[in-house]
């Protein structure tokens, strides 16, 4: 049998034309939705990176060594606190446990060792902090680990023989405040006349957004004073 009548077969050509040009369109228009997104994306947490990086700078450079310096001073660390909340602003605050770890090896933390790393969960330093544009964020900061220093000295006896004697220590970095360090951490204002065990401290730091929580971004900090 055979068939001569070809009606229709333009309509199904222009049919398939247009099927293609479709799926053309809807791929090009999804590359550039996902592009928008994907920039739009990169963008939150990159300012949400910088609010992190501003908080470790904060709290490095500024909370951590007055608190040091005011553990070694008649102040109470009462006094710290609130004098921070007025630089940081009031809702600044403060855990119970960050005393104790800024003094103890972690080992020694007691009740406040740390079974969670999420800087959110239990935080040691909570502040806000402003941003050029939109609203604000909020910095948490968690001590997670605290160096551990082993030592051991002899002393004498009564009976006359040398006894050993194991210290540990967090550290014995001088925390009147005067270590006035130079960029590239030298000291230049005296020489230790004891070998130097610096403070050291493991941190988790968050920056988040306040008006949106799902903007945000953790560090892990290592820092020694």
């Amino acid at each position: 049998m055979k068939f001569n009548n070809n009606n229709g077969i333009a309509l199904i050509t222009a049919l398939m034309f247009t099927f293609l040009a479709l799926v053309i369109s809807m791929s090009l228009l999804y590359m550039v939705t996902s592009s928008i997104q994907v920039s739009g994306a990169y963008k939150r947490y990159k300012t949400a990176l910088d609010a992190s990086y501003g908080g470790t700078e904060i709290i490095t450079k500024d909370i951590l060594a007055s608190a040091l310096s005011f553990q070694n001073q008649s102040s109470s660390f009462a006094s710290f606190m609130s004098s921070k909340m007025g630089d940081l602003g009031a809702s600044t605050s403060f855990s119970n446990c960050f005393q104790s770890k800024l003094e103890n090896p972690r080992r020694f933390w007691g009740s406040c060792a740390v079974t969670d790393a999420n800087p959110k969960t239990s935080p040691d330093i909570t502040f806000p902090l402003s941003a050029t544009a939109g609203s604000p964020y909020t910095v948490y900061s968690k001590i997670v680990d605290t160096t551990e220093w082993r030592f051991t000295s002899f002393s004498s006896a009564a009976s006359g023989r040398p006894v050993a004697i194991t210290k540990v220590i967090a550290g014995n970095s001088d925390r009147g405040g005067n270590n006035d360090l130079m960029q590239g951490g030298v000291v230049v204002n005296k020489s230790p006349t004891v070998p130097h065990y610096p403070y050291i401290y493991k941190m988790e730091i968050q920056g988040e957004k306040q008006q949106n929580p799902a903007e945000k971004a953790n560090l892990s900090v290592m820092y020694a004073y």
